[in-house]
């Protein structure tokens, strides 16, 4: 790969890692940014929409601008990230319409929820709430709470969605929608009693949903009233859906990781026993290495990710396959090496020979997607 073709990943790796108010990085961004030839630029544009970056890219964008470090990139593509940004914000305040009345009503009725991914973490743990997108609320119950989920949101108006694909138990359903009076538009629910993970994985880690409910606390954030994970447990469960539902690409969820460390102190001994007890090292630990090769000032200890992350032959060659440097071009569903490797990682020989087992039925799905 040639320098040129390198400059539009760093300036995107870089934008993932940058801390809002440093004016040294704001200027390392600008001079990455001048550098960017036309055919960088549309690769640049590319991989910002796939990784689901252009609320960030915006806010970057806007902010080095305020501090005398203007991007000056194309107009058009800021323009682009700028579109891209209202039409995430007004979702944004859709979605948190709906959500203050499912939540409150759930409340209500003494119903547990954790708000999983992009709500939660933008209604607390970002920095700059703007910066990130989300398309629905993802809500985590627990299993006996379904038949009572089902009539409270029955009662607050929520549609269920009966065609969509399921992974929860009668009489609930998966998918609630709420239509926005005068309106077409209209926010989901995505109800979770696990992880939505391929099925495969809940055979090949020890990790359970109903774990996470020993450690939920009552929390309250922008007027919601809600349940939240710990911060170990927030930080282990977004590194195995970027692991085990993307295979690491989505460079937003590794900036949902740097949100979280930046604005809650994480115990590391407990994050190293809960890998290690879920059977979860083998995604968590390329997920921390990974992290520290994006920004190498991340509060990640270089010894936690010694220690979370294994030495197998699978292993190390995953690591030289999938280099963060990478990450801007790679692809979840591509026919790659990494993706390939991908499927024989796991913390023991014995599930690593069971993910080598599911490789022929993958690649029967298809050449050249699996």
């Amino acid at each position: 790969m040639s320098t040129r073709e390198i400059s539009s990943s760093t300036f995107l790796l870089a934008a993932v890692a940058h801390r809002y108010g440093d004016p040294e990085g704001a200027e390392r961004l600008a001079s990455s940014a001048a550098g960017l030839t036309p055919s960088e630029t549309a690769r640049l544009e590319g991989n910002a929409a796939y990784h689901e970056l252009e609320p960030l890219l915006h806010t970057i964008d806007a902010h080095c601008s305020y501090i005398g470090c203007p991007l000056r990139l194309p107009r058009e593509l800021t323009d682009r990230w700028a579109q891209a940004h209202a039409r995430e914000m007004a979702r944004t305040a859709i979605i948190h319409f709906g959500a203050t009345k499912a939540l409150d009503v759930l409340a209500e009725a003494g119903i547990r929820a954790i708000p999983l991914k992009g709500f939660y973490l933008t209604s607390v743990m970002y920095w700059r709430k703007d910066a990130r997108g989300f398309k629905d609320l993802d809500l985590l119950i627990e299993p006996e709470a379904l038949p009572s989920l089902h009539q409270a949101l029955l009662g607050a108006g929520f549609q269920p969605a009966p065609e969509r694909p399921s992974f929860v138990p009668a009489p609930a359903c998966t998918v609630y929608s709420l239509p926005m009076e005068g309106s077409e538009a209209a926010m989901e629910i995505d109800i979770h009693i696990g992880m939505h993970w391929p099925e495969e994985y809940e055979l090949r880690t020890g990790f359970r949903s109903a774990d996470l409910w020993s450690h939920a606390a009552p929390e309250e954030a922008e007027g919601l009233r809600f349940w939240a994970m710990c911060p170990e447990h927030l930080l282990i469960t977004t590194f195995l859906d970027v692991a085990v539902n993307h295979r690491y690409a989505r460079l937003v969820k590794f900036r949902d990781v740097l949100e979280i460390l930046r604005a809650a102190g994480v115990d590391w001994d407990e994050v190293d026993k809960l890998c290690r007890r879920w059977g979860v090292r083998s995604f968590v630990g390329p997920g921390l290495r990974l992290l520290r090769e994006i920004d190498a000032d991340s509060p990640v200890p270089p010894e936690v990710v010694r220690s979370l992350l294994p030495s197998y032959a699978a292993m190390r060659a995953f690591a030289r396959a999938l280099p963060a440097r990478a990450l801007p071009d790679h692809r979840s569903r591509s026919f790659s090496l990494p993706n390939l490797l991908f499927f024989v990682l796991a913390d023991t020989p014995r599930e690593r020979a069971r993910g080598l087992a599911h490789i022929p039925r993958h690649m029967l799905r298809g050449r050249h997607r699996f």
